[in-house]
């Protein structure tokens, strides 16, 4: 086993860095919390956790296969699935598609930018490779000391890959889609978004209730957009504006408890007013036909009756605010 303790200024900062050290993804380490945050007016005190990985969960995950082959090892032709292991990493690496040589010189040129950016980062040492998966170019770079490359949440790992696609594709020829990929960084953060939205969206399906996530950016958005649009009974939609926009997942069914679907159909049944008081159906002649309200103030019908003979003269209504204090100077006398 292996334990790593890192800070950092928030609990989830502190895991990434956790999980960088050890290069496993999250579902692999069990994360410790030993200091929360906690800010003074003086002085913060940073995140701290503890970090464990169980390398002895690798070997058991291959022992399951292993079973199977102890017991067909007197029989030689039940040797086929290891053939079939050995196929699987020649279909990885039959995904790659050549590169074109304009492809190439563009690859090139944004190779060449992020190199001195990298130089000016302080990043030492770095090996860069290029390769073609599907329709997209990947550069990929690896080191000793490339954490500073990813940034919190790869935020930093895309922003250098948006500024090299700029590079790429000012030059002359056909556009190109080029991703950035540090220290293998961008597979694991897929896993691990991917996970998050097949939980969440079962969760969604499951209640009937709607799920706002985190924060996040355009490429983490379009994985969890991808994600859920495979999965039935749920839908998602990007809220929200700049830092702040956000992945919600709904659900589909429109008999979902808790949703506006419902909650609109609740308000259109018999027995309650316009305004959500309670009408007059269901409660006899008691109730108020169509939710009207009755006014506290007694209407003064007698205003326009005619009056009687010899009866006192009616107080005249008033139409302007008596000041008491008008005519009077700011100071005066005061006699004890």
């Amino acid at each position: 086993m292996r334990e790593v303790i890192v800070t950092g200024k928030t609990v989830e900062e502190a895991t990434e860095k956790a999980c960088l050290e050890l290069g496993l993804p999250r579902e692999e380490v069990s994360i410790e919390i030993l200091e929360m945050p906690t800010r003074k007016l003086f002085k913060s005190t940073p995140a701290k956790v503890k970090a464990t990985a169980d390398e002895a969960e690798a070997p058991a995950a291959e022992e399951k296969p292993a079973a199977p082959k102890a017991e067909v090892k007197p029989e030689a032709p039940k040797a086929e699935p290891v053939v079939a292991e050995a196929a699987a990493p020649a279909q990885e690496t039959a995904e790659e598609k050549p590169v074109t040589e304009a492809q190439q010189a563009k690859l090139d040129a944004a190779v060449a930018y992020l190199k001195t950016v990298f130089a000016a980062m302080g990043a030492g040492e770095v090996t860069v490779t290029t390769s073609k998966q599907g329709e997209a170019c990947i550069i990929r770079v690896e080191g000793d000391d490339v954490g500073m490359l990813i940034g919190h949440r790869g935020e930093t790992m895309e922003s250098l890959s948006y500024l090299a696609s700029l590079v790429a594709n000012r030059m002359p020829g056909e556009y190109i889609k080029l991703g950035l990929d540090v220290a293998g960084y961008r597979g694991k953060r897929e896993k691990d978004l991917e996970a998050l939205a097949r939980r969440m969206g079962a969760k969604v399906a499951r209640t009937g209730r709607s799920w706002a996530m985190d924060p996040m950016n355009p490429y983490e958005r379009r994985i969890i957009h991808s994600t859920i649009s495979g999965m039935e009974g749920v839908r998602s939609e990007s809220k929200g504006e700049g830092a702040d926009r956000r992945v919600v997942i709904y659900p589909t069914d429109p008999q979902a408890a808790g949703t506006a679907f419902e909650r609109e159909r609740r308000g259109e049944r018999g027995g309650r007013g316009g305004r959500g008081g309670r009408g007059g159906k269901g409660r006899g002649d008691k109730g108020r036909k169509g939710g009207e309200r009755r006014s506290s103030v007694p209407a003064r019908e007698f205003a326009d009756t005619p009056r009687e003979e010899g009866a006192a003269p009616m107080a005249p209504k008033r139409t302007q605010l008596i000041d008491d204090a008008e005519g009077f100077a700011l100071y005066g006398k005061i006699e004890l």
